[in-house]
């Protein structure tokens, strides 16, 4: 089982998940995204159940991920793909180009809305699934390791945009402590699928601390 005994609430703020690889990280943010039905337990956004029947399409409204790994369509154009992934959430077509195009340009692609995803570097793929996360507009944000592949200018306009939605519920994950040193005021370790921690970002807390944690040598 990838998580055991795993029961957490998240409220208003940016929660920070950490662990090594192959904790469960990626699976727990699936399974809150709608995307992967957990085989026992449930899952409530905003109250309500997004793997239950007339339930899900709302459910579905409020959460957004940007996925670990993901395949993006190499014919389409950034505009093209962010609002297609916009418009199925419901939004209309207009709308959802208005909101793709926004995105596009906070994570810095604003200039290449007409160029194909094909073309693109890892890095800017990176940013275009941060950006049809962000187009979403979602209550919920979920990011699996939203900081690989960028480079530290890059890496820093993505540590701005999350802090400006903090106002919502953001969870993500990450390896880098400095990103989660930034960003969160809750840190949750998963360990071979089960919480270790979870609680408040101290001083203290850094990478010495996340191993010793982890119970591996310094």
């Amino acid at each position: 089982m990838a998580l055991r005994d795993v029961s957490l609430t998240f409220t208003p703020g940016v929660t920070a998940l950490v662990g090594a690889n192959g904790a469960g990280k990626s699976t727990l943010l699936k399974v809150l995204s709608g995307g992967l039905r957990p085989t026992s337990g449930s899952v409530e956004v905003a109250g309500l159940d997004p793997y239950a029947r007339g339930e899900r399409d709302a459910a579905l409204r409020k959460v957004a991920l940007m996925p670990q790994t993901a395949q993006a369509p190499r014919a389409m154009t950034l505009r093209q793909f962010v609002s297609y992934l916009t418009w199925m959430r419901g939004v209309s077509r207009a709308e959802a180009g208005e909101w793709a195009a926004a995105a596009l340009d906070d994570v810095g692609l604003g200039q290449r809305l007409d160029v194909k995803l094909g073309v693109l570097s890892g890095g800017m793929v990176r940013r275009v699934w941060l950006a049809q996360a962000l187009a979403a507009q979602a209550d919920v944000l979920l990011l699996d390791e939203p900081s690989t592949g960028l480079d530290p200018k890059q890496r820093a306009r993505m540590v701005e945009l999350i802090a400006e939605r903090a106002t919502g519920t953001v969870l993500l994950s990450s390896h880098l402590i400095e990103d989660v040193q930034a960003l969160a005021s809750r840190v949750i370790v998963l360990d071979e699928g089960r919480v270790v921690f979870d609680g408040k970002l101290t001083p203290g807390m850094d990478a010495d601390w996340l191993l010793t944690l982890l119970g591996e040598e310094t």
